[in-house]
C-alpha cells in the first residue's frame, strides 16, 4: 500500500493550475499513473490464475453441453449461449469483483484519507482504477469468447451405437447420419469459419460495450453505497434482468435491452423473424450505441462529482 499510496501521491503534488486545460493535463497524467498501476498489479500470479479461469469458465460450459448429452442446434444457438455466457456473465463478474470495490479499497489500504487532501487526487484514481479494471474485463471476455467459439465450432460427435432389431441409436445420433463419412473422422460444423468470424466480430463489440456501461455503473455503486456496493451491484444487475422483460418503455432503460437489441441487428435475426423487431425494437444500431457510451460517460461523471465531494472520510471509514 505504501507504492500504491506514493504512486498516486506522485502525480497529484502539483498545485491547481489557473488554466483549465492545465488542471485537465494533470488529471489525465494523475489517471494514467493509476492506470498503469493497477494494470501492473493486475499480473499478479493470483490474478492471472483466476482471470484465467474465469475465461475457461464459458469454454467448460459448452464443452459440457456438447459432450453430456446436449447439443446447440441451429446457427443462432451458439452466438446466444455465447452472448449469456460472456457479456452477461463473465463481464460482470469481472466488473464486480475488479470496479465496484474503488473506493473501498482504498479506504481499508489507509490510502484515502491521504487522497481527499489533494485536489485532483480523487478524480484520478476513479478514472484510473475505471479503466484498467474495464481494460481487464475486455481482455478476460475476448479471450473466453475465442476459447468458446473454438470448443463449439467442431465437435467431435459420440459414436453411433444400435440395439438389436431396430438399429435406433442409442446416443440419438443415427447410424446413417453421415453418409460416406467414417467413424473416426466424423465431424459436426455448427458454424463455417466465416460464420464463426463473424460472430466472434460482434459479441466481442457487446463484450467492449457491457464493460463500459456496466463499469460505470458499479463504479457508481461503489461510489455510493462504498462497503455495500458489491451487494447493491447485485440486487440491481438481477432487478435488471427481470425488468428487461417487461413489455413496457422502462425496459428501454436497462443496457440488457441495447445490448440485445444490438445482438438482433447485427446477427441479421430481425430479418429472418420480423417478430423478433418487435420486442427489441425497430432503432438503428447506431443509436444503441450511443445511449450505451452516453449511459458510461454519464454514470462515471455522476461517480466523480459524488467522489469529489465527499468529505466526510471519518464517517466514510466508520459505516458498517
Amino acid at each position: 500500500m505504501i507504492r500504491k499510496t506514493s504512486e498516486v501521491l506522485k502525480t497529484s503534488e502539483v498545485c491547481i493550475d489557473a488554466n483549465p486545460s492545465g488542471e485537465c493535463m494533470r488529471i489525465i497524467r494523475a489517471a494514467w499513473a493509476v492506470f498503469g498501476f493497477e494494470c501492473r498489479r493486475q499480473m499478479a500470479w493470483s490474478r492471472m490464475l483466476f482471470a484465467l479461469g474465469l475465461a475457461l469458465f464459458p469454454a467448460a460450459i459448452l464443452w459440457l453441453i456438447n459432450h453430456e448429452g446436449g447439443e446447440l442446434r441451429g446457427q443462432q444457438a451458439v452466438p446466444l449461449a455465447l452472448f449469456a455466457l460472456i457479456p452477461e456473465i463473465v463481464c460482470l463478474l469481472g466488473l464486480l469483483l475488479w470496479i465496484t470495490p474503488i473506493v473501498q479499497a482504498e479506504v481499508e489500504g489507509k490510502t484515502w484519507p491521504y487522497l481527499v487532501v489533494r485536489p485532483a487526487g480523487k478524480f484520478p484514481v476513479l478514472l484510473g482504477k475505471y479503466a484498467a479494471g474495464v481494460l481487464w474485463t475486455m481482455l478476460v471476455g475476448w479471450l473466453a469468447l475465442s476459447m468458446g467459439l473454438l470448443v463449439t465450432t467442431t465437435t467431435p460427435l459420440p459414436e453411433p451405437r444400435t440395439t438389436p432389431g431396430n438399429g435406433a441409436a442409442i446416443t440419438g445420433v443415427p447410424a446413417d447420419a453421415f453418409p460416406g463419412d467414417s467413424a473416426q473422422t466424423r465431424r459436426r460444423t455448427i458454424l463455417s469459419p466465416e460464420q464463426a468470424f463473424h460472430a466472434w466480430k460482434i459479441i466481442a463489440c457487446l463484450v467492449a460495450l457491457s464493460s463500459l456501461a456496466y463499469g460505470s455503473l458499479f463504479a457508481l455503486l461503489g461510489v455510493v453505497f462504498l462497503r455495500r456496493g458489491m451487494i447493491f451491484a447485485v440486487a440491481y444487475t438481477l432487478l435488471e434482468f427481470i425488468v428487461r422483460w417487461i413489455p413496457a418503455m422502462i425496459k428501454q432503460m436497462t443496457v440488457q435491452y441495447h445490448l440485445q437489441g444490438l445482438l438482433v441487428h447485427w446477427m441479421h435475426w430481425a430479418d429472418k423473424n420480423p417478430q423478433l423487431e418487435a420486442f427489441f425494437g425497430a432503432a438503428a444500431p447506431g443509436q444503441h450505441v450511443l445511449v450505451l457510451l452516453g449511459y458510461a460517460v454519464f454514470l462515471l461523471a455522476v461517480a466523480g462529482a459524488i467522489l469529489r465531494r465527499r468529505e466526510l472520510v471519518a464517517a466514510a471509514e466508520a459505516a458498517p
